[in-house]
């Protein structure tokens, strides 16, 4: 396969979607699609994700040191797969006050990692990881604080990944293994 990633097919990686919002220093909030997205410590608990320094995203973090990650649901997929050409990427989506940031987030995203940023990796040719230690995590979805496992991913709206070239997939049905 070609090392680069956007000629991978099949992808060997396929990352999950989320929504990151952010705001720069005069207050104007962004929203941009990530999914280059993982855990990189848990205590205290950081994420990471991956873009490219001339984004908005990086340079609003960058700004002001803070960031919200927005868990959407399959249903959300074509609302952002056109948000890159969108006049209004906010277009059907509604934002909610932060809590621990000055961040919004996305109330129809089922659940929201409110960060702070701890630190920004430059790599090659102008792209980023950005970490960021989760001040405070929410769900707007009842079904996701109770009830049995697969429901509780459910509740979720099925989470979706980014394959390849405009291709996604949602997680599929739960399943314990067969040795826990």
């Amino acid at each position: 396969m070609p090392l680069d990633k956007w000629q991978w097919s099949p992808s060997p990686l396929p990352g999950q979607v989320v929504l990151v919002t952010s705001r720069d220093s005069g207050g104007v909030v962004g929203i941009a699609p990530k999914s280059w997205l993982s855990v990189a410590a848990m205590t205290p608990l950081t994420i990471g994700f991956g873009c490219a320094l001339s984004h908005q995203t990086a340079r609003n973090v960058r700004d002001t040191g803070e960031f919200v990650v927005n868990v959407p649901g399959a249903d959300l997929a074509e609302t952002i797969w056109a948000m890159p050409e969108a006049a209004d990427r906010w277009a059907g989506l509604t934002r909610l006050p932060g809590v621990a940031v000055e961040v919004p987030s996305v109330l129809e995203c089922a659940a929201h990692l409110e960060c702070v940023c701890d630190r920004i990796v430059e790599f090659h040719e102008g792209e980023v990881f950005i970490f960021g230690t989760v001040l405070r995590i929410a769900v707007v979805e009842q079904g996701l604080a109770g009830g049995d496992t697969a429901g509780r991913y459910a509740a979720l709206g099925h989470p979706f990944f980014f394959l390849e070239n405009g291709w996604c997939a949602p997680l599929g049905e739960p399943r314990r293994a067969s040795h826990p």
